[in-house]
């Protein structure tokens, strides 16, 4: 196949971009000339333009497979569907599992009641200056919405050759979120760590290769639709026993239940990664999606230890870089310093 990968310096194009080389395509990176993905081999084309003002580059030229990791709102999707030729093969467009209404059920099969954007946020997203158009950060509460009104327009505009993949929490080596990370480098360095809330409460990740595999596997079987793309949940006490195991640490897990950790002033998600308190009753059961239609159609997601050992090599060549997420030392303190406060009160 020839292939194009709209945002392929960053994590998941660049996963992309990897698999579909190894895989025998050509590959070309549509780029604002920015630095390529070092996981990136080398071997593929770069196309130098700006999705939100200058598609020249794109004109004319023709892909069977177009993956598009980066359309925020429905204007980047259609904006680009214009500039392409009009027999493009398939168009892979990667949103985002924010696009369901709630999550107070856990299960969400893709046929679930999704939010549709409202006037005032296709406004924002319209309103933006350029250099922010391409940071999720910038899109707040109507991020989900956005994503949805971005399905909508491919799959009008494209039907069956749309392949919609709704994504869970990616995670790898170069995850710039930091998420799985903090607790893989936090369990790494040992000794006592607080952990949130209920031991046996889901998770639910995807290693970003992984992820990248099954688009460009499944564009190359003609799979076209929706499709929920994370891995099948674990208990977070799985998840945290996985790091030990794997960093040889003798970390020791100290389970803290979801008003301490509220009490201590900890801020859920960010501070706590991949933690929300049972009280957020919309996002209960976030990280409990249903997967079993791509686990149908090809999707094979590699032992969790492979996942956590790519990051631990990683992270390990990186440990002076400060984490974006993870609790503050002092917030850590006082938290494990509340247990034996709780034992003596």
């Amino acid at each position: 196949m020839n292939v194009l990968v709209v945002g392929g310096t960053g994590f998941l194009g660049g996963a992309v971009a990897d698999a579909a080389l190894k895989a025998g395509h050509r590959v070309a990176i549509f780029t604002r000339g920015q630095t390529v993905n070092p996981a990136v081999g080398a071997g593929f084309e770069t196309i130098v333009g700006d999705r939100h003002s200058d598609l020249s580059a794109l004109k004319g030229r023709s892909f069977d497979l177009v993956v598009d990791t980066c359309a925020f709102a429905p204007d980047a999707v259609a904006g680009l569907l214009d500039a392409l030729s009009p027999d493009i093969g398939r168009y892979a467009l990667v949103t985002s599992a924010s696009v369901y209404a709630d999550f107070a059920t856990p299960g969400l099969t893709e046929q679930a009641p999704t939010s549709r954007a409202i006037p005032e946020q296709l406004d924002l997203a319209r309103s933006l200056p350029m250099e922010r158009r391409s940071s999720a950060a910038s899109y707040g509460t109507a991020y989900g919405p956005l994503k949805r009104e971005c399905e909508l327009v491919a799959l009008e505009r494209l039907g069956d050759r749309a392949l919609i993949l709704r994504s869970g929490l990616l995670v790898g080596a170069g995850d710039y979120t930091d998420r799985l990370t903090y607790w893989v480098r936090r369990v790494d360095q040992g000794g006592p760590i607080p952990a949130p809330g209920d031991p046996q409460r889901l998770v639910q990740l995807i290693d970003v290769r992984d992820a990248a595999r099954f688009i460009v596997e499944g564009a190359k079987k003609g799979l076209g639709g929706v499709f929920n793309l994370t891995g099948r949940p674990l208990p977070m006490s799985a998840l945290l026993a996985s790091c030990r195991e794997v960093s040889g640490s003798d970390a020791r897990f100290v389970w803290r239940p979801d008003e301490a950790i509220l009490a201590a002033g900890l801020e859920p998600w960010s501070e706590v990664p991949l933690w929300l308190p049972h009280s957020d009753e919309p996002f209960r059961h976030f990280l409990e999606i249903d997967t079993e239609k791509a686990f149908a159609h090809g999707l094979r997601p590699r032992p969790l230890a492979e996942t956590l050992d790519n990051i631990l090599a990683w992270d390990r060549t990186r440990r002076a870089t400060p984490l974006k997420a993870g609790m503050p030392p002092e917030k850590e303190a006082a938290l494990l310093a509340s247990v034996t406060a709780d034992a003596t009160g």
